[in-house]
């Protein structure tokens, strides 16, 4: 109930470009919620001083002002900490990659197939990082690497399917028939600008495997 309320607050917000109180009215849902749910799609300025112009709305006006004014302040703190972080992340050593990538595939990765390397995930970088920890680490070819896809009916597949060939730099030939999810009546609608369905990639080697397996045990035995 509440993923769908939360749906149903983001497209106001995003589509119909109303404030916090006209949509706590619709969907009678506390303030401090709407906060959470919405803080990621402020009002523009002139939406703004639109509400300012509207006398029983300047309470408003000034809270969405507020709201951007904090948003600001947050990205700024965020992109000077984001800054400082990578100087000392592109310091780090191949060994420090290496024990990134096997993090990664301890959480995401396939550990059932004992011959199958595998790993899905939403995140375009996370796909992204993993190809080249296979190319760069494992020394995996890119070329024997395949990439399955997870959308939803009411995507745009061609684009969709372009956007991950883009993003994986792979062709036609080493994707699998996509899959399509129906989205039943009552569940949460995949939608959103940033939300490109899930991308698989997957590698058949059983040494790989058995190492990959093998170095996130060692890990896990010393640490």
């Amino acid at each position: 109930m509440k993923a769908k309320l939360r749906q149903v607050a983001v497209e106001l917000r995003v589509r119909k470009r109303l404030s916090y109180s006209a949509i706590q009215r619709k969907l009678g849902v506390a303030r401090s919620t709407l906060s959470y749910w919405l803080r990621e799609h402020p009002l523009e300025e002139k939406e703004i001083a639109k509400l300012r112009r509207s006398t029983w709305l300047k309470g408003e006006a000034s809270r969405e002002r507020f709201r951007v004014s904090m948003r600001e302040k947050r990205e700024r703190t965020e992109e000077a900490m984001y800054h400082d972080q990578r100087k000392k992340i592109a310091k780090v050593k191949k060994e420090s990659i290496f024990v990134a990538g096997l993090m990664l595939y301890l959480g995401e990765g396939d550990k059932k197939n004992r011959a199958r390397v595998g790993l899905a995930n939403t995140d375009p970088q996370v796909i992204q990082f993993f190809i080249k920890w296979l190319e760069d680490i494992l020394g995996v070819e890119k070329h024997k690497m395949h990439i399955e896809l997870h959308l939803y009916e009411n995507m745009n597949i061609e684009k969709e399917e372009k956007f991950w060939r883009k993003i994986t730099g792979m062709p036609k030939n080493q994707y699998y028939k996509t899959q399509i999810k129906k989205i039943h009546s009552g569940s949460l609608a995949y939608q959103g600008q940033q939300r490109h369905g899930t991308c698989s990639i997957i590698f058949n080697s059983v040494e790989k495997k058995r190492e990959i397996m093998m170095a996130i045990k060692a890990f896990l035995d010393l640490y």
